[in-house]
This record gives C-alpha cells, structure tokens and sequence, in this order.
C-alpha cells in the first residue's frame, strides 16, 4: 500500500512541475514552453537530496553545453564538423567531471542553436532561461512537496517487527516439528525477500531528510536486518538436526518468548540474562554418549549462541540510541 501511494504521490509532483514550470515559461516570452515543462519533469529524482545533487550537475553540465558549443559555431561556423565536434568533446568532457546527467537537456538546447545557426545574446540567454526555469520549477517543488517521513517509518519499523515476529515463532515450531521442512524453509525464504525490500524502501525514504542528521530509524531497520541473519544461521541449524533431543523443547518455548518480546523497548538485556541461565544448565548436564546425540547437541548449542548474537545486536542498538522510540 506504502508503494502505490508514493507512486502517486510522484506521479502529481511530476505533474505539479510540468504544468507550472510550462505556465512560468510561456508567462516570461519564452516559446517552447513545452520543453521546459518536459525538462522540469526530467528534473525530478526519486528523493529531496537526489533532486538536489543531480540538479546542480545537470544545471552546470548544461551551461557548459551552451557556453562552449556558442565557442565553437562562433570560431568554425554552423557546420557538421563543428557540431560533431562539439558533441564529442561535450560528451567527454562531461563523463570526465561526472556531470553526464545534463547530457540530453543539454544537447537539446544546442540543437536549438544549430537549427536557428543562431548564437546571439538574447537567444542563448532565452536557452539559459529555459533550463533555470525547468530546474528552479523542480527544485521548488521538491522542497516544499510535503513528506510524511516519520509516518513512513514507523510503519516499516512495525512491520518489519511483526515480520520479526512471525520469523521467529515459525523457528520455533519448526524445532520441535520438522516434517514440513521444506514449507518452512519456503516460509523464511519469502520473508527475508520482503524484509530487504522494506528497507530497500526506508533507504530511498531517508534520503528525504535534508538537514537532519538523525536517523535512528533507519539504525534501528539495519539493526534487524543484522538479528534476520542469525536467525537464518538457526534455520539452517534447525534443517541440519536428523535426531530429536530434550533440549530441542527448552529452545523452542524460550524463542517463543523472545516472539513475544520483539519491540522497540530494550527487552534484551533481560532475555539475555535467562539464556545464559539456560545455557550454564546444559553445560552442567552430562555429557553426550553416541556421535549422533554429539552432533545434535553441537547444532542446539550453535542455536544457543546465534539467540546470543541476536540479543546483542538489539542491546547494541539500544546503547547507541537509548532514548528510541516510535
């Protein structure tokens, strides 16, 4: 639902930009105003700082264009050569300084120059005007285009818990019930794809934020992503236990407390606690007879220490950003 919404959301900011940077340039004199209208939509990237960077690049890239094409059809006239010429220094030049964003509108406007075989003051003025307007026009309503950040957040933040969440007490189950393996494994598979691309998502969304260095959210989504890979080692460890073992129970009703304990408050540091209470208990037990009952102790004790670094990672967090919260 987040998706479709900033498609439209895009979609009338795109618009926004057409409609108005047209109407300014056909307000001002300038005749093509449709260009501009189309060069303002070109104008528009995905986030506020992506706007802004590419913007500047582009704006640069295009005086560039029009300064040194007007150079080189005033010194050898209106001709191919000098067009190609022109191009292919153009091109270099701008793949060189990393400013080839401004490539299309630029030779755009130089053709406007070639076709008219005209370089005078007023027409290349009214070209540097056309492109101010388009860029200004998409620079505006990206800064003031209003942005429900934190909203959006918090949603990736719950969701991704509640993901969490489901992980975790599915692990559980599948402890204790390994017959349908398969159908949990392509349970954990389908969730870590819709996870990353989640974050994937706050990722583009956090570049929204021009002038504030927080951003514990986006911490706190990388902080899961970090915890989604321990439990994926468990998963693994859980596929690779052939015999059932007492201990396989214990394991199980502790992550299913860790389930209902994922959040954004520090619940950690105390779960940690009771895992090492669980784990000086089985040290204490005797030890394993047969290789087999070895090698399933080996994989519960690989659990152990995985439901560890998960622990870890979130109390991390925690001291990083101990005032968190949605």
């Amino acid at each position: 639902m987040m998706y479709y919404k900033h498609i439209l959301h895009t979609t009338i900011k795109l618009a926004i930009v057409a409609v108005l940077s047209a109407t300014i340039a056909y307000l001002v004199g300038i005749t093509d105003y449709i260009l501009v209208g189309t060069i303002g939509i070109l104008s528009v990237s995905l986030t506020r700082k992506d706007t802004i960077k590419d913007n500047i690049n582009r704006y640069i890239d295009v005086l560039l264009g029009l300064v040194l094409s007007s150079i080189i059809f005033f010194l050898f006239g209106f001709n191919l050569y000098a067009l190609m010429g022109f191009v292919v220094l153009f091109i270099f030049i701008s793949y060189v300084f990393k400013m080839n964003i401004g490539l299309i509108p630029a030779l755009v406007l130089v053709k406007h120059l070639y076709e008219a075989h005209d370089i005078s003051w007023l027409f290349v003025f009214e070209r540097f005007g056309i492109i101010t307007i388009s860029i200004g026009t998409a620079l505006l309503v990206s800064m003031v285009y209003p942005k429900s950040y934190n909203k959006r957040m918090i949603h990736y933040v719950k969701t991704v818990d509640d993901m969490l969440q489901d992980h975790l007490y599915m692990l559980s189950i599948y402890l204790i019930k390994r017959d349908n393996g398969p159908e949990y494994i392509k349970h954990y598979e389908l969730l870590n794809n819709r996870i990353s691309d989640i974050i994937k998502e706050a990722e583009i969304g956090d570049k929204d934020k021009l002038f504030d260095n927080d951003h514990q959210y986006l911490a706190y989504l990388y902080m899961r992503r970090n915890q989604l890979s321990y439990i994926n080692n468990m998963y693994e460890s859980v596929r690779r236990i052939e015999n059932n073992h007492p201990y396989e129970a214990i394991i199980s009703d502790y992550i299913k407390e860790l389930v209902a304990d994922i959040g954004t408050h520090d619940k950690a540091t105390s779960q940690q606690e009771k895992l090492e209470e669980m784990k000086e208990k089985f040290r204490l037990e005797k030890l394993p007879k047969t290789r087999r009952e070895f090698e399933t102790r080996a994989l519960l004790f690989h659990i152990l220490e995985d439901l560890g670094s998960l622990l870890k990672v979130k109390i991390n967090f925690h001291e990083r950003y101990p005032r968190f919260e949605l």
